[in-house]
């Protein structure tokens, strides 16, 4: 099993294992549809035999491997993809076999959608779903947001290996904390963190108008920032106050640096007050509500400013943060507000959050590079570097930030002209581009929070489903896998 020089016995046992674990949060969801006496708990359990079986075959193919073997980069890369596809594969079992979504591409496009947590559906009818192939929807978000790679790495210690290789494929970006503890104790308290926000949002869901079983659904949703929801009119089903407060609060929350709640437990105030990024994150959800909540006044001045207020916080929040819940259709307000909300879809939350897109620290980092070149230009031998958190940010960071935006542009221009092509209008074609390479769900036109992806062809719906998953591993993970170099010995 040695191949073009991949370690394939240490794929194959990593695989298993992410099988192995998907099979158990499978269970998990029958239980459910048996405690709403629904026989879709067969479905659900006939799909979690099957992870169970297969990844017991790939982790018995890989224990073949010499406890010498260890993983290098290319094998990182191949397997964080193939985790993503595999577990994105057999998630959509249920929802097929069952025929709550009879096309296999539907399917597909819903599980990859979920845990990529990018949120666009193809259901027009979502609260038709049984409790059982809901609370597995949801699920599926919960599970993506933190990365099932970061989630295996609880377990890696068993299999041995370079388990840094497989934690630096999933969390590729600008910039990342290096924790003083090894990566598997670092992974270990990054999820109790993720788990432990998820059991307070679940609590003061329940508080409000919420029952127990869409309390756990959306607390599952929110704190990934997915946005599948158990109601077809999202958080504006139930209209409340309280409701939308507490999301847009963990919405945010989801969206911030997880390493940041990590300094907080360790009481390092200083550096969390003094961290940039997230000064430029709250600085851009308050410039945008302030900007549509005046744009709402102008185009209708019988809206009260507390309602514009309410509207758009929510709606702001919700899409920087690529979360994608809705109380208003935004569509209807026109152009303006579509330019503004597209930025925010292109900006996104943090890096090292659960959300997409390019990331705020990026933007920072361009943003004081493109100022300093004008001091360059008046000073041509002066040495102006690009200070992040007080610290100099090297030129070879600098040059892959550039290299991560170009190809980030290119590959939004390449799928909304392949969209164009394939029959879908300007717009619609735009917006999903850019919906799904960010990770936020809903777009623009019949693609908006009242619609659905379901009218796209099977063709569009793959291209989407590729768009999702290169957004949600930050494009270079996925993309080596296709350059010649890498598969040479």
């Amino acid at each position: 099993m040695s191949g073009p020089g991949l370690n394939w016995r240490f794929i194959a046992k990593i695989l298993g294992m992410t099988l192995v674990m998907e099979s158990f949060f499978i269970l998990i969801a029958s239980g459910v549809s048996l405690i709403y006496g629904e026989s879709d708990f067969k479905y659900l359990l006939i799909s979690a035999g099957l992870c169970l079986f297969f990844g017991v075959l790939f982790t018995s193919s890989g224990n073949l491997a010499e406890k010498s073997e260890i993983a290098g980069k290319r094998e990182s890369f191949f397997t964080v993809t193939m985790s993503w596809i595999l577990f994105s594969s057999f998630g959509s079992i249920p929802f097929f076999i069952s025929g709550s979504i009879p096309s296999f591409t539907d399917a597909f496009f819903e599980t990859m959608s979920g845990f990529t947590t990018t949120g666009a559906t193809i259901l027009n009818d979502v609260e038709s779903l049984s409790h059982g192939l809901m609370f597995w929807r949801c699920m599926t978000q919960w599970l993506g947001g933190l990365g099932v790679i970061v989630f295996s790495l609880v377990l890696l210690p068993l299999y041995g290996g370079e388990v840094s290789q497989l934690f630096d494929a999933e969390t590729t970006g600008l910039t990342r904390d290096r924790f003083r503890p090894r990566v598997v104790e670092v992974a270990k308290r990054i999820w109790s963190i993720y788990m432990g926000f998820t059991l307070i949002l679940t609590l003061l869901l329940f508080l409000g108008p919420m029952d127990l079983y869409d309390a756990v659904c959306h607390a599952m949703t929110t704190i990934s920032t997915g946005g599948y929801s158990t109601k077809q009119s999202s958080i504006a089903y139930w209209g409340s106050t309280y409701l939308e407060t507490v999301t847009v609060i963990f919405m945010i929350v989801g969206a911030i640096n997880f390493s940041i709640y990590y300094f907080l437990l360790k009481k390092n105030f200083k550096r969390v007050l003094k961290d940039e990024e997230i000064h430029w994150f709250l600085g851009i959800i308050t410039a945008a509500t302030l900007i549509v909540m005046v744009g709402l006044l102008v185009i209708n001045p019988e809206m009260r400013s507390l309602e514009s207020f309410r509207t758009s916080l929510f709606q702001v929040v919700s899409l920087v943060t690529t979360t994608g819940f809705s109380t208003q259709d935004y569509v209807p307000w026109g152009p303006f507000f579509w330019i503004i909300l597209l930025i925010l879809m292109l900006i996104c939350g943090c890096a090292g959050s659960t959300s997409g897109g390019l990331k705020v620290v990026r933007i920072v980092v361009l943003i004081k590079n493109v100022l300093n070149e004008f001091g360059r230009l008046i000073h041509p031998r002066a040495v102006i570097p690009v200070r992040l958190n007080g610290n100099a940010v090297s030129i070879d960071v600098i040059q892959r930030l550039l290299a991560f935006v170009f190809l980030y542009v290119v590959i939004i221009v390449f799928g909304a002209t392949i969209l164009l092509f394939s029959g879908v209008g300007f717009d619609e074609a735009i917006g999903a581009a850019v919906t799904s390479i960010g990770n936020v769900g809903p777009g623009l036109g019949s693609h908006g929070p009242s619609g659905s992806f379901s009218q796209l062809t099977d063709f569009a719906k793959w291209l989407l489903s590729f768009l999702m998953l290169v957004g949600r591993l930050e494009l270079f993970t996925v993309l080596i896998l296709f350059t010649p170099g890498f598969w040479k010995k």
